[in-house]
């Protein structure tokens, strides 16, 4: 064959291959298009009319340039089908996650790798318990719920395609039901309760290897950093005696704890498990602290942070029969639940944080009688699991340690602990109207704060709380509970703690000492450092307007890290690049500042191993079952000013050396991730990663769905708390009648769809720290509900 047939074949070839490489290229081009327009049709639609089986009248759904959406109805039951449309159009498989993640049903949708997850949310059994609550809701919130799932499911049924998410995972959804909604709040019970209901178990296991002495040193109720609304300050542990602890001789090793319980190797390190998901603030002011003479009320609920946000912001025109006007209540909602959650009705404006009192008692079981359940677990694509369950007059057995077997008694199993009588905030016109909705709602026990358009301003604990009138401030604070002493029945709405002063304060803090704060018990309060700076901060002005009253939310002033930055100061002298970045240190959490970081991972480096240290002198085994928390702050503290040189760890001869190895392993750390140490600033360290459940799984479609990754001002022990997956889940400041002044912004937007103008809507003002406003601006979307 000659050279030029060969290069002859080879162009025909190299033409065929070009021919066929653009068809392959424009195929995939024209399957891309046709999935994005397919994948457009689960879109809801925004503009025109649509009929809904029962409503008794047309309801109007508005939507601003934000997504903001405006529901213009005749009575609450419209209301509430028009909410759930909404919230089923926009966040649906939002709406499945949390009921099924509640009910330990997310296997059937995502598979065998949540069978683990499903498993321990089943021990709850919340499906079968709902059910039966359900049947005795009050005839008003059953009406609610029946409204509200109508209408999600006509929402869902509405849209052309169903929702994106299920096109990906190539299942149906399945239809909202009533108990759904009751299920919604079971997840926030989980989520708001359950990380203290492990530790709890972990706490009763270390107070019995370490005795009552010690585990108060190593987790005080409380001390110097409290902020309590009572002023109450809760005296000094006294520091353990060589004879309780003593780092410099040897322990032998002793057989590991058997438990099942949380261990310390599931977290990246001490300094994460110390700062680990606490933070929400809230605070008033009465009418004698505004120009305008009315309350104002600021709440920024601090959660874990994903895309899409776990709020929806809406605001609820409802007419007033007997005003004979319609009531506008404004605020955010969760999709899943009729009604606003955090918001103002014109008369009062409410917010929460979470209370973290003791809500819960692990039971010793021993002799209590029990019944085996059997629960199956689908899987999808898998064969059902089965999960046998021991249960007790108080709850399952969840846990074992040391051949005992433990009940978890949780106030969350309690018939009336689940139920929508908070969504009635909306219908309260004062302090005290909206104190008794509040208290014995079944709900998460939070804080609840909450001020009127007359001036006044309240603090209370809403939900189920337990009667704990025999119970002391003193008593143990973690323990295992006998029978005798769990008791349950619901505490005496006129017994309830409540504070109305002229200002009021949260930050996951103790809130009262004495009786009033037996009632609530603690099950990991915050240090208090954060909730001092706001007390301080309001305690400082006399007049707040909503900015000023914002601003308190923004303030990142490090306060907490002085004595840790001046330390570390004194201890690195001949280090002229530390020296220097703590100089230039402008002694605020700021994003371009080396110093904050420079302080904080110190002290997280110290806290680190001195725990270690002294969990390994007291029992090895301890270093991987127990877990420490913030107000670990106080021991360590002691330690590293008073020096006792049997708390010192080994090898190090003097405490000095001690201090200088933790630095050098700060400076070998910052200049391993950073190059330099100049270059360790805050924000790299300190970006956002706001992410999408699905790049989780296909980081490829990160760039889609994540938010953009900004550095944030802020961080623990301050007001402005700010991490890389939490913080603000939103920010509020309003004064009831002036809504139209008031400030709400959120880290995400309002859909779950990608492709929709709303998905990150109004994300980059809440990173950059804008005020935004309470109230939907123009409509430039107008949906029409009409009659069936």
């Amino acid at each position: 064959m000659s050279f030029q047939t060969r290069e002859t074949k080879l162009h025909i070839w190299m033409k065929w291959f070009s021919v066929a490489l653009a068809i392959v290229v424009a195929l995939t081009i024209i399957a891309a298009i046709s999935l994005y327009f397919f994948v457009r049709l689960s879109l809801p639609a925004l503009d025109g009319n649509n009929t809904l089986t029962g409503l008794s009248q047309a309801a109007t759904i508005t939507r601003d340039a934000q997504g903001t959406v405006n529901i213009d109805a005749t009575n609450s039951l419209d209301a509430a089908q028009a909410l759930g449309y909404v919230h089923a159009q926009e966040r649906f498989f939002e709406m499945d996650l949390a009921r099924r993640s509640a009910a330990g049903e997310l296997s059937a949708l995502l598979g065998k790798a949540t069978i683990k997850m499903d498993e321990a949310k089943r021990l709850h059994r919340f499906r079968t318990r709902l059910t039966t609550a359900l049947a005795s809701l009050a005839a008003e919130e059953r009406a609610q719920l029946a409204a509200y799932t109508n209408g999600a499911n006509a929402g869902l049924a509405a849209l052309a395609v169903r929702p994106w998410q299920y096109l990906a995972l190539r299942v149906a959804p399945e239809a909202w039901q009533e108990v759904d909604s009751l299920l919604v709040v079971a997840e926030m019970y989980s989520m708001l309760q359950g990380r203290a209901i492990e530790q709890a178990f972990a706490d009763a296991v270390l107070r019995e290897k370490v005795g009552d002495s010690i585990f108060q040193w190593l987790k005080p109720r409380g001390g110097s950093w409290d902020a309590a609304l009572d002023d109450t300050v809760m005296p000094n542990y006294p520091m353990p005696t060589t004879d309780e602890l003593n780092t410099r001789t040897d322990v032998p090793d002793s057989t590991p704890t058997k438990a099942t319980l949380p261990t310390a190797s599931a977290y990246s390190s001490l300094a994460e498990i110390n700062e680990h998901h606490i933070g929400s603030n809230a605070w008033a002011v009465s009418g004698a602290h505004t120009a305008h003479g009315g309350a104002m009320l600021s709440n920024d609920m601090h959660l874990g942070l994903q895309v899409p946000n776990i709020w929806f912001r809406a605001q609820l025109n409802i007419a007033d029969s007997i005003a004979n006007t319609k009531r506008l209540t404004v605020g955010v909602t969760l999709p899943g639940i009729p009604g606003i959650v955090v918001g103002s009705n014109g008369d009062i404006a409410w917010g929460f944080t979470n209370s973290y009192g003791r809500w819960f008692d692990w039971v010793n079981a021993a002799g209590l009688p029990t019944q085996e359940i059997i629960e199956t677990i689908r899987v999808k694509g898998e064969p059902a699991v089965t999960l046998k369950i021991r249960e007790t007059a108080f709850g399952p057995i969840a846990k074992s340690h040391l051949g005992r077997d433990y009940a978890l008694a949780w106030m969350a199993y309690q018939p009336d602990a689940i139920n929508l009588k908070a969504t009635t905030l909306a219908g309260a016109s004062s302090v005290d109207a909206a104190l008794a909705v509040v208290q014995g709602a079944g709900m998460p026990h939070q804080n609840f704060f909450v001020a009127d358009k007359a001036g006044k301003t309240a603090w209370t604990i809403a939900g189920l709380m337990p009667n704990r009138n025999s119970q002391h401030l003193d008593a143990p604070r973690a323990g295992f509970t006998s029978i005798d002493n769990a008791t349950y029945t619901p505490l005496a709405p006129a017994l309830y703690p409540t504070v109305k002063n002229a200002k009021i304060w949260s930050g996951n803090n103790r809130q009262l000492g004495a009786k009033n704060g037996a009632l609530i018990g603690d099950a990991g309060f915050d240090l208090g450092a954060r909730g001092q700076q706001m007390r301080d901060r309001l305690r400082a002005t006399d007049k707040f307007s909503e900015q000023t009253l914002l601003n308190i939310q923004y303030d990142n002033e490090a306060l907490f890290l002085a004595r840790w930055a001046a330390l570390l100061k004194a201890a690195t002298l001949a280090d002229p690049d530390i020296q220097a970045q703590l100089q230039k240190w402008n002694a605020r959490a700021d994003i371009d500042q080396v110093g904050y970081r420079l302080a904080r991972s110190f002290r997280a480096k110290v806290h680190e191993q001195l725990w270690k240290s002294w969990l390994s002198s007291l029992n090895p085994a301890l270093t991987k079952t127990a877990i420490a928390d913030v107000r670990l702050e106080y021991a360590v503290w002691q330690a590293v000013t008073e020096k006792p040189a049997h708390l010192l760890p080994k090898p190090f001869a003097t405490w000095d050396d001690f201090l200088r190895a933790q630095i050098n392993a700060v400076r070998n750390e910052l200049i391993k991730t950073q190059g330099t140490i100049a270059a360790a600033t805050w924000g790299e360290r300190n970006k956002t990663a706001i992410k999408h459940p699905f790049s989780r799984i296909l980081p490829a479609l990160a760039p889609y769905l994540d938010m953009p990754a900004t550095p944030q001002a802020g961080d623990t022990n301050m007001p402005s708390v700010a991490g890389p997956t939490f913080g603000a889940s939103q920010r509020l400041v309003v004064s009831p009648g002036r809504e139209q002044d008031g400030i709400l912004a959120m880290p995400g937007g309002q859909s779950g769809h990608p492709l929709s103008p709303f998905y990150g809507a109004g994300h980059a003002a809440w990173a950059a720290q804008q005020s935004s406003p309470l109230l939907a601006g123009v409509a430039v979307h107008t949906l029409i509900l009409r009659v069936k």
